[in-house]
């Protein structure tokens, strides 16, 4: 965590939560005070969840689940039970909510089981794969953080075969978890191959999974 003046910490709070300011400066608070942490940047963070822009709400459950603070689980677990906001904000608060939680945690466990049938397609898929993320590093001792310094759904696949890792990610029959462990490894192999492979997966399951594709291709910057 960064030692940034706290009276800095709100200003920069303060361009995030203007709604006046255009959104891409809005967005570089938002990362600034990702990368500050601590309670102050958090706090400023989920005042911003009032936001009329489902973009922004959305990149502000991503930033929370990406600084690994329990402090900012109870926002994010009023987010996700608030049928008010967008289905992608819900989405990823239940996502960030993996990110940061324990099973041992009995409130987390009871609201991801509550929404893991929800209606909406990718807010249900979303806390499934919560629930078995945090059951895998409940059993796995394994790094958290992946090569490309993210915080990400599933553990990547061990296996370093591409033409296994494509076959799991382009079938529909695998479960989203293991499908989704292909993708991250098909992107940390970082070979033309690999990365062919996760196009493909543009064309492939749920909308869900699609979104998770083109967030890892972005990760890798290759044209």
């Amino acid at each position: 965590m960064i030692s940034v003046p706290e009276e800095k910490i709100k200003a920069i709070g303060d361009v995030l939560n203007d709604q006046t300011r255009p959104l891409k400066e809005r967005f570089r608070a938002l990362f600034t005070l990702k990368n500050i942490g601590g309670k102050t940047s958090i706090h400023c963070i989920n005042k911003c969840f009032d936001d009329p822009s489902a973009l922004l709400k959305h990149e502000l459950a991503y930033c929370l689940g990406q600084m690994q603070d329990a402090d900012a689980l109870p926002f994010l677990l009023n987010v996700l039970d608030d049928k008010s906001q967008e289905d992608i904000v819900r989405h990823e608060a239940a996502e960030a909510i993996g990110a940061i939680g324990t099973l041992e945690n009995s409130k987390i466990k009871e609201i991801l089981v509550k929404y893991k049938d929800d209606p909406v397609v990718e807010v249900a898929e979303t806390c499934q794969l919560a629930l078995q993320r945090m059951e895998w590093f409940k059993l796995n001792a394994s790094e958290n953080v992946s090569p490309f310094n993210s915080v990400d759904p599933t553990p990547p696949s061990t296996t370093t075969d591409v033409t296994q890792l494509r076959r799991v990610l382009l079938d529909d029959r695998e479960t989203l978890f293991e499908r989704y462990r292909a993708m991250f490894a098909l992107r940390n192999i970082k070979s033309e191959e690999s990365i062919l492979a996760l196009c493909e997966g543009l064309n492939s399951g749920g909308s869900l999974f699609r979104h998770e594709v083109a967030f890892v291709l972005g990760q890798l910057a290759e044209s």
